[in-house]
């Protein structure tokens, strides 16, 4: 019984994660642009005879649809006690996962999200991040039988005053697949030396960024992700949910390089623990072992966000 619970409380735990830390760079959450990306892992056994492996297609797209400050973003300066500015953004997410056991491939599953975020800054009241959205994860049977819409959200404060420790905490709301929790969220970023940054959300993600040169970093990783639905079947509004849920705590180390002005692009290789095939409202679960996993994504940043630009200055 204490061993589930410690379980449920990752997993959403995991979904905080998931909510707040879902961008290439912690400090570009809110950055516009537009980003394509695969994650490959390796095929990894779950008995002698059968592997288990999912692949995923993503893409994102976010868009500024509403801006408001006293002077030109370029002039903007942090340290000014009258110094404030505020946006609100559109997210369109979509992904498309492929899972499969040895001779066996599930229906592929279709993730689609639209996310309002609003974000008000100055020095004197810090950053104020409020964010809603509503998503689906669905294969070509369910949408059309079962669609079942879920929810997060969550607002935060974060506190600038002291651009090399800026610390966040809020608190954020998950409904996925009729599980609701709500939960706190906290963390920091810390500026160590001229080279190395520490990021840390409690109790789900940790990162060391250390700067090679202005166009090269290298990120050292580990986070748990835990909303990664595999078989879609049922819903628990019609009380016949039968959807299997994966989740892993994955370890990574990636390149960031800096293309050109506008142009990013991260590799990752990484090696995931801890896994498990679930039921999201049965007693269903399976054991997967561990593995390597290979990402790759590309960026292209608009350059017009607030928060980066905050962030920017503590570089």
């Amino acid at each position: 019984m204490k061993k589930a619970i410690v379980i449920s409380w990752l997993v959403f735990f995991g979904s905080a994660n998931f909510i707040f830390a879902q961008s290439f760079h912690v400090n570009h959450l809110f950055s516009p642009g537009v980003t394509v990306g695969i994650d490959y892992p390796v095929a990894s056994a779950i008995n002698d005879s059968t592997d288990f492996q999912l692949v995923k297609y993503k893409t994102q797209f976010v868009k500024p649809l509403k801006t408001k400050f006293g002077v030109a973003l370029k002039d903007f300066d942090i340290n000014k006690a009258d110094a404030k500015a505020s946006q609100l953004f559109i997210a369109t997410k979509f992904s498309v996962a492929k899972p499969s056991l040895t001779n066996y491939s599930f229906q592929e599953i279709y993730k689609g999200e639209v996310e309002f975020t609003a974000i008000t800054a100055s020095i004197r009241n810090g950053i104020w991040i409020y964010s809603a959205n509503v998503f689906a994860e669905e294969s070509e049977t369910s949408i059309k039988k079962y669609f079942t819409p879920n929810f997060r959200g969550y607002t935060a404060y974060i506190n600038i005053r002291s651009l090399k420790f800026i610390h966040f905490y809020g608190v954020a709301v998950v409904f996925n697949q009729g599980r609701f929790l709500p939960l706190p969220m906290s963390g920091f970023r810390a500026k160590l030396t001229n080279k190395l940054k520490a990021e840390v959300i409690f109790p789900v993600h940790v990162k060391l960024n250390h700067d090679l040169s202005k166009t090269l970093s290298v990120d050292l990783v580990g986070f748990f992700s835990g909303i990664n639905a595999v078989d879609r079947q049922g819903s628990i509004y019609q009380n016949n949910d039968n959807t299997l849920n994966f989740r892993e705590l994955k370890t990574y180390l990636a390149l960031n390089a800096k293309l050109a002005k506008h142009y990013k692009m991260k590799v990752e290789t990484g090696y995931a623990f801890f896994r498990s095939i679930h039921g999201i409202s049965n007693d269903y679960h399976q054991k997967v072992n561990s593995g390597t996993y290979f990402s790759l994504s590309l960026n292209y940043d608009f350059g017009n966000s607030i928060f980066g630009n905050f962030m920017d200055r503590a570089e």
